[in-house]
């Protein structure tokens, strides 16, 4: 799912391409302008989802660094 459709999703509760001309122009500009979609927090420095969570306590190969 990309970003516009879960502004769409959130914003609307329907899926961007059921959306109107206007709605998707709005969700466009809330995509390009708002910090809470422009830096989210899965991109933040740091960030460990809990399935790397999960493969570290498991000791599975992490994808992200190519070390078990």
């Amino acid at each position: 799912m990309t970003t516009i459709e879960k502004i769409a999703l959130q914003e609307f509760n329907i899926e961007y391409c059921q959306l109107g001309e206007n709605e998707k122009q709005w969700c466009h500009d809330e995509m390009m302008n708002n910090p809470n979609w422009l830096n989210p927090f899965w991109k933040q420095e740091g960030y460990q989802s809990e399935t790397d969570k999960l493969c570290d306590k498991l000791g599975i190969l992490n994808y992200k660094t190519n070390n078990q």
